[in-house]
């Protein structure tokens, strides 16, 4: 493979990474009516990048993406984006397995469908079980195992028939020019957390706030005592006020998890046995006992969320990507390029602004009024993916914009 090639190749990768991150960040706009069910529209990237590119490629644009989508909309090493990375590793695993499977042999063939629906139920299960094991330690939080099937093989279908679409525009008809362009959207931008400072906390390296944090993520999941977490509120209302951040800010961040934060505190109030009890409501009993977990449970999402928030705030996106370059250094034993890391996410953060105008304008161009039904709007959804897929890569121009350098490590392929 030539450098040309190798360029090629890692600006494609970006260029699914920024896509990937717009559609996961536009359905997080989605109300969400049940806790952890999504429509998974970023999903279909990976499915996209795993027959057209390759399973390396697909586990790549997975990984990147929850990351980057995690910088921009302020959660990065919050309790979501631990999920969320968690779901998106083990469900494209095991979807690159089953897609192995399926060309290993004919009698174990699974269409692209079928290999979506067992993604998206393993991204449910993964996510459920991170969430008990991790935050919320109460058999009850299982009462949604139900749902979250029901929901993974409605939305596995819907993404898996939408991508096999994509799939079979691409290998039609893989010119952009051929396909109509769309118009470009006005108004509208992408959401930056960064806030610029001088404040000992914003001077503070991005890989020792990211490794500051991911040591208080471990801290939360094993110390329980009173005393642990009062001194831990009082140590970010500091940090928040060196940093010049409102406290009260913070905690209306927090506000669109009020249904993750409900459940921590809800189900071992509910669920929970014990001695002393407070209060009957029905058959349940409130005890001072579940009290004292459920507000354990959700004081371990609340501080992981403002921790979350202020490592957004004080760090800039540059800074991020090159914090996480050299917390990624030890991985270069396995045989991973940090720099090639670096690289990509500085090609996919350049191109997301881009990106997502060329969506809004792609959604506002489609006439999506003639889907009367979910029949007719499969294929539109397919070919709306396939023009934004094949119509949004950036000019060379806006690739140079991204801080990277151009060395032989940054250039190493993914692994297939």
């Amino acid at each position: 493979m030539t450098e040309t090639q190798k360029y090629k190749k890692i600006h494609k990768i970006a260029l699914l990474v920024a896509l990937a991150c717009v559609l996961q960040i536009a359905e997080s706009l989605i109300p969400h009516p049940i806790p952890g069910l999504r429509l998974g529209l970023a999903n279909m990237l990976t499915l996209i990048a795993m027959v057209t590119l390759g399973f390396g490629y697909a586990l790549e644009v997975a990984v990147l993406r929850t990351v980057l989508s995690a910088f921009i909309m302020g959660t990065f090493m919050s309790p979501t984006f631990i999920l969320s990375f968690s779901g998106a590793v083990i469900s494209t695993l095991i979807m690159g397995f089953f897609y192995w499977l399926s060309g290993f042999h004919r009698r174990f063939r699974l269409s692209i469908i079928g290999i979506s629906i067992i993604g998206a139920f393993c991204h449910n299960l993964v996510q459920l079980y991170l969430a008990y094991l991790l935050l919320v330690k109460h058999a009850g939080i299982f009462v949604f195992f139900p749902w979250l099937s029901i929901g993974a093989v409605a939305t596995g279908w819907v993404v898996g028939v939408v991508a096999g679409g994509v799939c079979r525009r691409l290998t039609e008809d893989p010119q952009p020019d051929r396909l109509a362009k769309i118009p470009a959207a006005s108004g509208g931008s992408m959401v930056m957390h960064y806030v610029p400072g001088t404040s000992l906390l914003h001077r503070l390296p991005a890989e020792i706030k990211i490794s500051a944090v991911f040591a208080l993520a471990l801290a939360v999941l094993f110390f329980s005592n009173f005393w642990f977490y009062l001194g831990l509120f009082f140590f970010l209302a500091a940090l928040a006020a060196v940093s010049k951040t409102p406290f009260a800010f913070l905690l209306s961040k927090t506000r669109r998890y009020s249904s993750l934060l409900a459940v921590a505190f809800l189900l071992p109030v509910f669920f929970n046995s014990g001695a002393n009890t407070l209060a009957t409501i029905a058959s349940f009993k409130i005890t001072y006992e579940g009290l004292g977990t459920g507000a354990l449970f959700a004081s371990r999402i609340l501080f992981l969320l403002i921790a979350s928030c202020l490592l957004m705030r004080t760090t800039s996106p540059e800074e991020l990507t090159r914090g996480l370059a050299r917390v990624l250094l030890p991985l270069r034993y396995l045989g991973i390029s940090r720099q090639r890391v670096a690289t990509i996410l500085s090609l996919a953060w350049t191109a997301i602004p881009h990106v997502w105008e060329t969506t809004r304008g792609a959604i506002l161009a489609a006439d999506l009024k003639k889907a009367k039904n979910l029949r007719k709007l499969l294929p539109l959804l397919s070919n709306l993916i396939t023009m934004l897929y094949l119509n949004s890569e950036p000019e060379d121009k806006l690739w140079q914009k991204a801080p990277v350098g151009r060395n032989k490590d940054s250039l190493n392929p993914a692994p297939t």
